[in-house]
């Protein structure tokens, strides 16, 4: 995808390195939320706040941005190189996550706006964030790698699927089609 070797081999991931990463954070900002001041059972409620926040985020930038259609030459490169080349090549193992060179100054800069907007609540709501942005990518990694344990795999698999092949106006959810009812794009 580009010339440079070394924006080539950071653009892509092996999927240990993002858990690797994001289960410790995601367990060390718990942690310090539920022995903080905030206390387990407000940061229970934060956690799964922050995992309903990465839902609605995931689905919101993959209807709302990464399906937009570009008006300038430099948009369409943008909108190629955020999504549309993982529409173009859906059988690419190396594009399946997003890399942590991507993801962490956005991580970063989600906690400093979470810090600012929710103070020490931020660290119980992050931490779901984090995990659920985590648990998408690896969903998204294993839906395109293959066939999925459980009922719940394979119903996740094939409407993820069905996007990339007969409904790409439809289907934005991958971790989850919630927003999808929501919106009515299911």
């Amino acid at each position: 995808m580009f010339d440079s070797p070394m924006l080539e081999r950071l653009s892509v991931v092996h999927p240990a390195v993002p858990t690797l990463v994001y289960v410790p954070v995601g367990l060390w900002l718990f942690k310090d939320s539920a022995l903080g001041t905030i206390g387990l059972g407000r940061s229970l409620v934060l956690y799964v706040a922050g995992l309903l926040a990465w839902s609605l985020l995931e689905y919101v930038a993959h209807r709302g941005s990464f399906h937009r259609e570009p008006q300038t030459q430099n948009q369409l490169a943008v909108a190629y190189l955020v999504h549309g080349v993982h529409h173009a090549f859906p059988d690419d193992s190396r594009r399946w996550m997003m890399p942590v060179a991507v993801t962490a100054p956005i991580a970063a800069l989600v906690f400093g706006a979470a810090r600012l907007a929710l103070g020490a609540a931020a660290f119980g709501f992050c931490a779901g964030f984090f995990h659920g942005y985590l648990t998408y990518d690896l969903l998204h990694y294993f839906i395109h790698r293959g066939r999925l344990p459980g009922r719940v795999g394979r119903f996740l698999r094939q409407y993820h699927l069905a996007h990339h092949y007969t409904k790409p106006d439809r289907h934005y959810g991958v971790s989850s089609p919630l927003w999808d009812m929501v919106f009515r794009t299911r």
